[in-house]
């Protein structure tokens, strides 16, 4: 997988942190390919867990709200 791809995988990631995105994408650069298949694996099969969507939804959600009560003040 190009590293491209990889990059676009950890910032999209709902199960990592902001500086576990700047972690992992400062990584990519002296990791194997095996070790990328790994990351590539793990942030793969997060997707797919149904909390993870759910809690993106919510946080998603919140931040909408948010945006729109400061709207109105």
């Amino acid at each position: 997988m190009e590293i491209t791809a990889v990059q676009a995988l950890i910032q999209e990631s709902h199960i990592l942190t902001d500086a576990e995105r700047v972690y992992w994408t400062k990584s990519l650069v002296k990791m194997t390919p095996d070790q990328m298949q790994k990351l590539v694996d793990i942030l793969t099969k997060a997707q797919d867990i149904p909390w993870t969507k759910q809690v993106s939804n919510y946080f998603n959600l919140i931040a909408k709200s948010a945006k729109s009560a400061v709207a109105r003040s």
